[in-house]
């Protein structure tokens, strides 16, 4: 195997290995739980991905098992990059969980992306046992790759106009926020506004470069070195760029949470305790499985970051474990009564709030010691006990 280097395979290399190492710094610290670092790095690693193939491409370097990935998945990877965009500039102006869910239908055109090619590879290998529905595998795979090559182009296009439809109607809202998070937020606004003005114009690129090659078929290395220069220059900005946007937002949240519960009076604590657990108690909002600390702090009025510190330094407690020992609470409650009897234990949990099976079960454990059957089980146990003396 002869590698040729020269300027463009070297800025090229150079680009992906750059965007790989930031990626798994992206990762760090690990106590930084927050979706958007992640989805950022999985945006990165499809520019990696992207780069070390235009690498392999160009130089005659060849990898056996990247080629047999590439081979049998040469769009999967790339689909990626318009749902993780989105979900990251979502993540980003909009922090708080997103559900696996929505990340599921999100990643949507990978997975039927990737199942048509493993239909196909399975076609593949029962057309050399005899098996044919009169047309080859090289010839679906023929009609489909350029089909593929601009639904790559439409996808991703849908996905960032949704980014920017979220950013803009982010933008509009004007929540009752302190200094401190109006900062925040405008290094935040700053930040995602440059981030989809940069990624419009490399969309605009890499709509004309594909129906280009498409429509004059061009295929030479030539043709493709522009859009391919311009994501490598892309990879250094983003990676250091957005990593750097998330350690200061994670550093600045941080000492904010600390500072935050230690300057608030005491009586206003307790103020902002009474209208967090009224909204529990009274208006019941644990029900809601999309219930996150900015949509309480939107109906409650008040900033989310507040809410954080003072379950943080009153009850000991982060968000996620206050709501879901409510939840809990009112799944105890409906397993008891008789007319829940035909309801099974996890959609009883799904009334409660729960989103999530393996959450409701790994919460109740916790909290109870024991699993839901167990405590039912001794519940009717305690109640044949009774009948019987």
């Amino acid at each position: 195997m002869t590698v040729h280097f020269n300027l463009f395979n070297i800025i090229v290399l150079l680009g992906a290995l750059q965007g790989l190492i930031l990626s798994v710094m992206l990762l760090f610290p690990w106590q930084d739980k927050r979706q958007n670092k992640y989805f950022l790095a999985a945006f990165m690693l499809m520019l990696v991905y992207d780069s070390f193939g235009t690498f392999c491409w160009s130089s005659g370097f060849n990898l056996g098992w990247l080629a047999y990935f590439d081979a049998i998945f040469p769009y999967a990877v790339v689909f990626t990059a318009g749902p993780s965009l989105y979900l990251y500039i979502q993540t980003t102006i909009t922090p708080g969980k997103i559900p696996g869910k929505v990340i599921f239908r999100a990643y949507l055109p990978v997975l039927i992306d990737a199942a048509f090619r493993i239909c196909l590879l399975t076609y593949a290998v029962l057309y050399k046992r005899s098996f044919s529905l009169k047309v080859t595998p090289g010839q679906i795979d023929a009609i489909y790759q350029p089909i593929a090559e601009v639904l790559m182009v439409v996808v991703f296009w849908i996905y960032l106009l949704a980014a920017i439809r979220q950013f803009k109607k982010r933008e509009t809202e004007t929540p009752g926020i302190t200094v401190s998070a109006i900062t925040e937020q405008t290094l935040i606004s700053k930040w995602t506004k440059v981030l989809l003005t940069a990624m419009t114009l490399i969309a605009t690129v890499w709509t004309a470069t594909i129906f280009g090659s498409l429509l004059f078929n061009i295929e030479g290395i030539a043709y493709f070195s522009p859009i391919e220069i311009i994501l490598v220059i892309f990879t250094y900005w983003i990676g250091l760029k957005g990593y750097q946007h998330t350690r200061v937002v994670y550093i600045s949240d941080q000492k904010a949470n600390k500072t935050y519960a230690d300057t608030l009076p005491a009586e206003e604590i307790q103020h902002y305790v009474i209208l967090v657990k009224k909204a529990m108690e009274i208006d019941k909002l644990y029900l809601d499985p999309e219930l996150t600390v900015n949509k309480l702090a939107t109906r409650l009025e008040i900033p989310s970051r507040i809410i954080s510190a003072v379950l943080n330094r009153e009850l000991k407690k982060g968000f996620s474990e206050f709501v879901n020992e409510y939840r809990i609470n009112e799944v105890k409650l409906m397993m008891l009564q008789p007319e829940n009897s035909h309801i099974t234990i996890a959609g009883i949990a799904f009334e409660a709030g729960f989103n999530s099976v393996a959450t409701f079960q790994r919460t109740f454990k916790n909290l109870e010691q024991i699993t839901p059957k167990q405590f039912l089980s001794a519940y009717k146990n305690r109640d044949k006990i009774m009948l019987k003396t």
